[in-house]
C-alpha cells in the first residue's frame, strides 16, 4: 500500500503531523520540560524535516526546502510568535544538514552526528535571534547549561524512537528512479535477440 505514496505527499503529511505533536509534547509534559530554572523543547517537526536526509530517502531538496519553509512558518505563529525565526531557521538547518550529511556515510551514527550538529546550529540561531530582538535574559553558557542541552536530550530521545519508523516509511515509499532505464539500449538488446533467433530459424 506504502509503495503508491509518493514519498515527497509522505514528507509533507510527517511534517504537518510532527508540528502539531510539537505543541501537543509541550503541553502534556510541560511540568518536566519547562521545570525551572531548566527548558527543554521538543523540535520533532524538526527530527522529521531531517529525516529525508539522515535516513537516505532521496528527496528532492525544493521539498525538503519548501516543507521546512511552511513547517516553520506554522510553528512561528502557533507557539513563538515571531514570524521569521524557525520560518528561517528550519529551512537554514535542512541546508546545513545536507551538507554535513555529504561527508559521511549513511548509518545511524553518522545521522546522529549530523542530527547533533545541526540542531545545535538551529538552537543557537534562535538564541542569536531572540536575543537581537532582546526576548531573552540568559547569558551564552546559562543558555547552553538551561536550555540548549534539555533540549538537545530530549529530542534525542524523540530521534531514537522515531528514527527506524520513519527509515521504513521513507524507504517503503521510494518511486524508482525510470531515468536512470535505458531504454535505448533495451530495445537493441530485444533486436538483436529478434535477429538471432530469426537466423537459427
Amino acid at each position: 500500500m506504502l509503495k503508491y505514496i509518493h514519498t515527497s505527499w509522505l514528507h509533507f503529511i510527517l511534517v504537518g503531523l510532527a508540528v502539531m505533536l510539537d505543541g501537543g509534547i509541550a503541553l502534556h509534559f510541560a511540568p518536566v520540560l519547562f521545570k525551572l530554572p531548566m527548558s527543554a523543547s521538543p523540535y520533532l517537526s524538526l527530527i522529521i524535516m531531517m529525516m529525508p536526509i539522515l535516513t537516505n530517502a532521496q528527496l528532492k531538496n525544493k521539498w525538503l526546502y519548501i516543507s521546512a519553509f511552511l513547517g516553520g512558518l506554522v510553528f512561528d505563529v502557533f507557539y513563538s510568535g515571531i514570524i521569521g525565526v524557525a520560518t528561517i531557521g528550519f529551512p537554514l538547518t535542512i541546508w546545513f544538514a545536507g551538507k554535513v550529511q555529504k561527508y559521511l556515510a549513511h548509518s545511524f551514527a553518522s545521522s546522529l552526528v549530523v542530527w547533533f550538529i545541526s540542531m545545535s546550529i538551529y538552537l543557537i540561531f534562535d538564541y542569536a535571534a531572540f536575543g537581537i530582538i532582546n526576548l531573552t535574559n540568559l547569558s551564552f553558557s546559562q543558555f547552553i547549561l538551561f536550555h540548549m542541552f534539555p533540549t538537545l536530550m530530549v529530542n534525542l530521545l524523540l530521534l531514537i524512537i522515531v528514527y527506524y519508523v520513519m527509515d521504513y516509511l521513507y524507504h517503503a515509499t521510494r518511486q524508482p528512479d525510470i531515468s536512470a532505464y535505458d531504454m535505448g539500449q533495451r530495445d537493441l538488446n530485444h533486436k538483436i535477440s529478434l535477429q538471432s533467433g530469426a537466423r537459427l530459424k
